[in-house]
């Protein structure tokens, strides 16, 4: 990947799918870039401006960090984020 871009990741908390928890990631480079993924699995779900090659690399990070990001999701609060913000 670029390295003289920053690449961000930001996840959601835990979500129910087909009653299946599930978190999705997005990972962010510059203004337009930007790559979506879902976990367990690791499947990258939509992109723009990433190649072939990097996005195998994310869903291949994502899928060798899948316990770790599950375990921070667990912390996200939506709603106690959204008040606090009020």
């Amino acid at each position: 990947m670029n390295s003289r871009e920053e690449l961000r990741m930001t996840y959601s908390g835990a979500l129910l799918k087909d009653g299946q928890k599930i978190v999705r990631v997005c990972f962010e480079r510059g203004q337009k870039d930007y790559a979506e993924g879902t976990l367990p699995g690791g499947a990258i779900t939509g992109s723009s401006g990433f190649t072939a090659e990097e996005l195998n690399q994310l869903s291949v990070y994502l899928q060798d960090n899948t316990a770790d990001i599950l375990r921070k999701a667990k912390d996200v609060n939506f709603l106690k984020q959204w008040m606090q913000d009020k």
